[in-house]
This record gives C-alpha cells, structure tokens and sequence, in this order.
C-alpha cells in the first residue's frame, strides 16, 4: 500500500510529464485497436462478398475436380449429401450446381463461357447472386430454356434481354449439343469479376443439355459463422469421405493468399509503430529517473532496499498504463464504431483476388481491444525495466551530491 500511495504522488507531482505519457500510450492503444479493426473489418466484409456472392463457405466436390474440373468428375448421390448437410445445425442452407464449357453465339459473334446451372429457389438462400442482376429478372423455378448472362458476355454478344442466343458444347455421353436460349437477365457491372463470364440456367436444363441424368458437380454450402468453415468442413469429411470438402480458404485461395499477406504486413507496421512509442515512454521513464536522482539516493540512505525503488518505478509506469488504456478503451470503440458504419472510401477501388475494394471499414470486437492493450502494456511495462535498474543501483552519496 505505502508503494503504491508513493507511486500516485509521483504521478502527479510532475502533471504535465505524466500526462505525455499517458497521451503517448493511449495514442498508440487507439492507432493499434483502429488499424486491427480496420484489417478485419474490411476483409470481413470482404469475406462475406466472396462467400455469399458465388462461392459459400464450403464446397464439396468429386475427388480431383477442384485441381482440374471436368464434366465427368460428378457427384451422384444428390439427395443423400444434402441429407446428410442438413444434420449439421451450423449449416444454414445448401444448393446443388452442375458447370460446364460451352460456347455462345449470336449472329456472327461468337465467345466461350462458363455455364452453371442452379437450382433458383436454393440458390437465392445460399447465395446473393440473385441480388447481383442489373437488368432483367433472375431465373425462375419453373423449367426452360432461360438465361442469365454476367456482363463481359452481354457486351461482347451485344445481347439484350430477350435476344436469343445459341450454346454449344460436347455432352458427357461424347455427342455435340446445342440448343437455344433465352436471355432474361444481365449482371450488373458492379458485380465481381468472378461473376463477369458465367452463364447461369436451371439445373434441370443443364443437367439435360450436359446428359448428365440426375449427377451435379458440386454442392454450395452457406454457414451461420464463416469462422467456422474449417471446423464443419473436416466434420462433413468424416461422413462423407468418398467426396472432397473444401472450405472457403482454399475454394478462394489467391484470395485467401493475398489477405494473409496483407495481415502480416499490417503487424509488422504496427510493431514498428509500438517500437517507436516505446522509446518515447522508455525516453519520459529515464528523464523521470534523473530528475529525482537525489531522491532515491536519500531513500537507499535511509535504508530503502534496491528491490523497494525498483518496484516503485515499475509501478509508476503500470499505473499510467492502464489510466492510458482505461481511457482509450471510450476512443478506440467510438471510432471502431464509427468507421464500421460509414468506413474510409479509396480513391480508387483496389481488386485483391478478384474482388474489388471500394472501402475501409472497421470492427467492433473484444479481440480489437485485448490484443492492442497487452501488446502496448507490456511494451510500456517493459521499457520500464532498464530505468528501474537504473534507479535501484544508485549509490546514495553521488545521488545526494548531484545537481
């Protein structure tokens, strides 16, 4: 008790230089929390984009198919997978698909896509490409020759909705097929890039044009909490072992690849901003020790122990710490909030793996706030050591003697 009344009234015996300080560590507790908040957030929005746009959480395949696709790597037992999907609580929906290549003409124009053929009604659940159409109506449950082109095919066809337009392509039992369709929808330009060249139909209608029976080729799976997805992934592999369960890390992975990238080169910043505010306090400490060098010189000649005066000046810095982090903590959630709510617009959008950035948003999260606390804590406890040190070594008669 009698150490910690001595380190409050050296606190505010010097107010201006306790005060520095305490505006040195909170500065850097809420630039910390924002830049955290800000990484996570952005991707976490991003995440959700990619996930709930085309890809979902999780995707299960024939084995091979995700390394080299091909319409003969299918799945079979349609029914039981989505039955054995449906036991998994964390598992919010799921939709089956069937992909192929085909070619698309109109008049003279003529251009390679990527068909996909969807279930409507599952689709709309699992993902939000259902949102994405900017001109036209998304496809319809019933069964037809419908469909909806992504917007590098329109221009390049020069369709418009209602045109008609030719597919063609070689069948799963080896013979040419082709057929003509109606386009009812466009993307919009504003959709990702991933979205740009596919051509979506009813899965009936591709399942018949492909001669693909009742067989689809993969299975899209949307989850509660995308933080999971590699958890149920391995869960689902264990009653599903003849088919492979991809999470969303390695269904994106030149996405995934880019965002961890960016992550170690946020750390690394902020290392060097904790660096730079640690010599500031490990400055403000060592300052602190020189001007009461007589002090603690006529505390050891009156017996005070080395241990005693290293304790005290250690405690000093723990005390203007955690008043520094009481303090931040208002800031850092205000402005946490605020940016996830209105965010930091770039002047130019910036493509990461095929998903375009138009902002910065924050994250208001409990691991935004503990993370930057210890992380400064310790940094600023820890410059502390080298001036306590100093002081519990002072030999009292030069103490007393120094001006």
């Amino acid at each position: 008790m009698l150490f910690l009344k001595l380190a409050f009234r050296n606190i505010f015996r010097q107010k201006r230089r306790s005060l520095f300080t305490i505006l040195s560590i909170m500065g850097s507790f809420v630039l910390c929390s924002m830049a955290i908040g800000l990484v996570y957030g952005t991707y976490g929005k991003v995440i959700d984009a990619f996930t709930k746009g085309h890809s979902g959480h999780i995707q299960i395949h024939a084995p091979g198919f995700l390394e080299r696709p091909s319409l003969f790597k299918n799945i079979k037992d349609e029914e039981n997978l989505t039955k054995k999907i449906a036991a998994n609580k964390d598992i919010i929906s799921s939709t089956p698909r069937v992909l192929g290549s085909v070619l698309i003409s109109q008049g003279e124009k003529t251009t390679g896509a990527r068909l996909i053929g969807i279930d409507p009604e599952r689709e709309a659940r699992t993902t939000s490409i259902k949102e994405k159409i900017g001109e036209g109506v998304f496809l319809s449950t019933t069964i037809n020759n419908d469909i909806v082109l992504g917007h590098t095919l329109a221009k390049i066809l020069a369709v418009k909705i209602g045109d008609p337009i030719i597919l063609m392509t070689q069948a799963a039992d080896g013979s040419m097929s082709n057929d003509k369709f109606t386009v009812i929808g466009i993307f919009t330009e504003a959709s990702d890039a991933m979205e740009a060249r596919n051509a979506f139909v009813h899965i009936k209608t591709s399942q018949d044009f492909l001669v693909l029976g009742s067989r689809i080729h993969e299975m899209v799976i949307a989850l509660n909490d995308y933080s999971k997805s590699t958890m149920i992934s391995k869960n689902l592999k264990k009653v599903m072992p003849a088919y492979e369960v991809s999470p969303w890390q390695d269904i994106e992975a030149e996405f995934y690849k880019a965002m961890t990238a960016d992550q170690t080169g946020i750390w690394i910043d902020l290392g060097i901003m904790l660096f730079i505010v640690s010599i500031g306090v490990l400055n403000t400490v060592l300052m602190t020790i020189l001007e009461r060098t007589k002090e603690f010189g006529i505390l050891k000649a009156i017996g005070t122990r080395p241990q005693d005066i290293f304790i005290m000046v250690i405690l000093e810095t723990t005390i203007l710490t955690f008043i520094s982090l009481f303090i931040g903590m208002f800031f850092a959630l205000f402005i946490n909030y605020k940016l996830s709510q209105i965010g930091i617009p770039y002047p130019m959008p910036i493509e990461i793996g095929g998903m375009a950035l138009h902002h910065l948003y924050g994250q208001v999260s409990f691991f935004n706030l503990w993370v930057p606390a210890l992380v400064v804590s310790l940094s600023s406890i820890g410059v502390s050591i080298i001036p306590g040190i100093r002081a519990a070594k002072i030999v009292p008669v030069k103490a007393i003697r120094s001006t």
